[in-house]
């Protein structure tokens, strides 16, 4: 089953502002690319389920986790982003898997509708 859904993103753009004003472009950047799963995931305007991924721990006291990939298209800083990340069963982003930005909305619908 594929599942398409529309995402409100407004304050993910105030956020990138804000990110901008308080430590500059550049530092902004470098906080946007630390905690790009995070914030690409909160602006997200569609996503769709590409299949489960199990997370097997190797340490002794990890457990396996069963996490979701999601393919994911983002309007965050004046682009857009298609990508794939690990999503757990809370809904909430562990890692990005991958990610292309895009200036147009063509191209980036495009390239989500070939993610996998």
């Amino acid at each position: 089953m594929t599942i398409i859904s529309a995402m409100g993103n407004r304050g993910c753009e105030a956020t990138v502002d804000a990110l901008r004003a308080e430590f500059g472009a550049i530092m902004a950047e470098r906080i946007l690319e630390a905690e790009a799963a995070e914030f690409f995931w909160d602006a997200r305007v569609k996503e769709r389920y590409l299949g489960q991924h199990f997370d097997v721990g190797f340490g002794i006291d990890e457990d396996e986790i069963e996490l979701a990939r999601i393919a994911i298209l983002s309007f965050l800083g004046g682009h857009w982003h298609v990508g794939s990340c690990l999503v757990d069963g809370d809904g909430r982003p562990v890692d990005l898997l991958w990610k292309q930005t895009f200036d147009r909305q063509d191209e980036a619908e495009a390239a989500f509708d070939r993610a996998a």
